[in-house]
């Protein structure tokens, strides 16, 4: 018989903070009046009651189970944080005592400051468990044709996040055993979409949640874990999909990634100007001619648009290639509002005499502007790229369910770092 028993994920994260949060006020007070605080004078009251109403609104809940989004974590602080103001001063306005009495001289703001850092540093080191977790196990309820999409995802591209995987149909098999979590040494479950899971087995799912095992929709943990969405995976009805993709045509999401895309891109144009010059200036000296080449390709609703780039006759140096100057006019059609700087690859216009694409999925990257540079995620292997649509359609719809202004950026910080050197990475090139 255990005497002492694992405390519940969501305390153990609550306790965690505390104590971060404690520590970086300490830190702070040290360095700013050069000496520790009186334990009577805000610590006892503002960290359990900022702690608490976090606890109540989920965010260690929502932690604890890989659910929590950075925008999420966000509201809910802001939320808890005005919790905490408004019952210091209601609690004050009501005794008559000065806040000095207790909370201190400049207490409240850098504590619910240091909150807010401890917060998001918790939330950092949840998402990297996986550097000293090296593998994750997991228990995949879904029928067969979910269970090959994700095989043959992991095949091509491997796991963003080390994971091994037991695979167990929903339907017509036995009920799920109590030890089998501790026997598999399990750190979740994921249910596939339509798993009609017995009433049984369900008691069995909460007992193993209530132990501090993670539950996840199968779609959620291939974006967590592949960084790539296989059709198989997602809800079939379009309402369903319209909510899990739809966010980058949302107005305020859609006007934040239009001004992100129109700073970027006229910064890198004024940057590339010179050098895009002594570029052609240098081809010229060389022999050879630079061309402005216009490409039609399909844009946002499949709406077409010519694509910009520079064509380089009669062979372009190994040089130019590298530099990734070629694709540097895309930038034109992203000021346009014709593309983004990160986005699905543009396709190319259909004949007049093709039909469309007959996978009614296939549409749903043109929900949002193509990209002058493609969201590849990081994975444990390199991903083969064959150009199909539809073998480039589940990252794609990862970046789509995914995205944020922070996605964008770390995308165009990997190029920046990465890209050049190894070319190819503007669409204007070959």
């Amino acid at each position: 018989m255990r005497l002492l028993r694992p405390l519940p994920p969501p305390l153990g994260w609550a306790l965690a903070d505390a104590a971060l949060l404690s520590g970086v006020w300490l830190g702070l007070h040290q360095l700013r009046f050069g000496s520790l605080p009186l334990i009577t004078r805000g610590p006892l009251l503002v960290i359990p009651l900022l702690v608490g109403l976090q606890w109540l609104l989920g965010s260690y809940s929502g932690l604890a189970r890989h659910t929590l989004t950075a925008q999420e974590q966000a509201n809910r602080f802001l939320v808890a944080a005005t919790g905490v103001i408004l019952t210091i001063v209601v609690g004050y306005a009501l005794t008559g005592l000065s806040l000095d009495a207790t909370v201190g001289r400049g207490f409240l703001i850098p504590v619910l400051l240091s909150g807010a850092l401890s917060g998001a540093l918790l939330r950092q080191l949840e998402n990297g468990r996986h550097l000293w977790q090296p593998q994750q196990r997991w228990l995949v309820l879904a029928s067969r044709a979910q269970r090959q999409a994700v095989a043959q995802e992991m095949e091509r591209g491997g796991c963003a996040v080390p994971a091994a995987i037991e695979w167990r149909d929903p339907v017509g098999t036995a009920p799920l055993p109590p030890m089998l979590a501790d026997l598999l040494g399990l750190q979740g479950v994921a249910l596939g979409v339509g798993a009609n899971v017995r009433p049984e087995d369900r008691a069995q799912l909460l007992l193993w949640q209530r132990r501090g095992l993670v539950l996840l929709p199968l779609d959620r943990w291939c974006e967590r874990y592949l960084r790539s969405l296989p059709i198989a995976v997602l809800p079939p009805d379009w309402p369903g999909r319209w909510e899990r993709f739809g966010r980058l045509r949302e107005g305020q999401n859609a006007r934040l990634k239009r001004l992100q895309d129109l700073l970027l891109a006229g910064l890198a144009l004024l940057l590339l100007a010179i050098p895009l010059g002594l570029a052609v200036l240098v081809l010229r000296l060389q022999g050879r001619r630079c061309q402005l080449r216009r490409e039609g390709r399909r844009g946002l609703e499949g709406q077409p648009f010519e694509q910009l780039s520079l064509a380089v006759a009669p062979q372009a140096p190994a040089w130019w290639r590298r530099s990734g100057l070629a694709g540097a006019p895309g930038l034109i059609g992203v000021l346009r509002g014709e593309m983004g700087l990160v986005g699905p690859r543009p396709l190319p216009l259909l004949p007049a005499d093709t039909a469309p694409e007959e996978d009614p999925s296939l549409a749903m990257r043109f929900w949002v502007k193509p990209g002058l540079i493609r969201w590849s995620p990081g994975r444990s292997q390199p991903r083969h790229r064959s150009g199909d649509p539809a073998d480039e359609l589940p990252e794609d719809l990862c970046y789509l369910a995914s995205w944020s202004p922070w996605l964008d950026l770390a995308c165009l910080g990997r190029w920046l770092l990465g890209g050049c050197l190894r070319g190819g990475c503007l669409r204007g090139q070959r």
